[in-house]
């Protein structure tokens, strides 16, 4: 039961998060909330192919015409979102490790 009493280390969680969401919650025991953010991010990065895609298409010809705005505008939506769900996650396992370490009363 010593284990479970650990120290978590409240930077290594938010780094971990912010090198993938996701991780910093798996490092806290956090398996469900680490699987959603991770899920997350992965949706939004399937969602953000096509639009990339296009616009890096659209990008080689741009003297000729200008970049399709739908697909830039997904573009920017996406981004802003997954940059939210990172610093969300990042946020959230910080928070979580020194929660852990008050509950067990480790400093």
């Amino acid at each position: 039961m010593s284990g479970n009493k650990k120290r978590k280390n409240p930077i290594l969680a938010l780094v971990l998060s912010g090198l993938l969401p996701g991780l910093g919650q798996l490092y806290n025991n956090q398996i469900l909330k680490g699987l959603l953010f991770f899920a997350l991010n992965v949706v939004l990065s399937y969602m953000s192919y096509r639009p990339f895609v296009s616009f890096l298409n659209s990008w080689s010809s741009f003297l000729d015409s200008p970049p399709e705005m739908s697909q830039l505008l997904k573009l920017l939506i996406y981004s802003v979102a997954a940059t939210v769900i990172l610093i969300a996650a990042m946020i959230d396992a910080k928070m979580s490790a020194d929660r852990i370490n008050a509950l067990n009363g480790a400093k």
